[in-house]
């Protein structure tokens, strides 16, 4: 997981039978392999932090860190 994907071209990582992606890919790739439990994660990371956080404000920072796809899938199903 990469934001720098450009210096891990597909060519040079295939015969390591890896493959780069970008945080944000990563994440979605997650929210499908079990949505409830990644909701779930998001909500416990919010409120775990010394400030707590909705999982509005935490979609907000993944917004930030270049992660507003996923941030968009999440508010799609939890309507916000």
């Amino acid at each position: 997981m990469t934001y720098n994907l450009k210096d891990f071209p597909e060519e040079s990582l295939k015969p390591f039978e890896i493959t780069a992606k970008h945080p944000d890919e990563f994440l979605i790739d997650l929210y499908h392999l079990n949505g409830e439990m990644v909701v779930h994660e998001l909500h416990q990371q919010g409120t775990a932090l010394r400030s707590p956080r909705t999982i509005s404000e935490v979609l907000v920072s993944l917004e930030t860190c270049k992660c507003a796809q996923f941030a968009q899938l999440i508010r799609e199903r939890l309507s916000l």
